[in-house]
């Protein structure tokens, strides 16, 4: 299961033309396939992006 963070998909969304803030990023995020997820690790919490594609096989 191959995980983003935030700054990956922000990265993939500028190439893509959307504009640079939290909403439009999400929402990119969500209609090119990807679900949102908070994993905690090391005593932080993240936030990262999977790929649903890869989910289903």
């Amino acid at each position: 299961m191959e995980e983003f963070t935030y700054e990956q998909i922000r990265a993939k969304a500028l190439k893509q033309g959307v504009k640079d803030n939290k909403f439009q990023i999400g929402m990119y995020a969500q209609s090119n396939g990807y679900m949102k997820r908070k994993v905690h690790r090391n005593g932080r919490h993240y936030t990262v992006y999977v790929s649903l594609q890869k989910l289903t096989y």
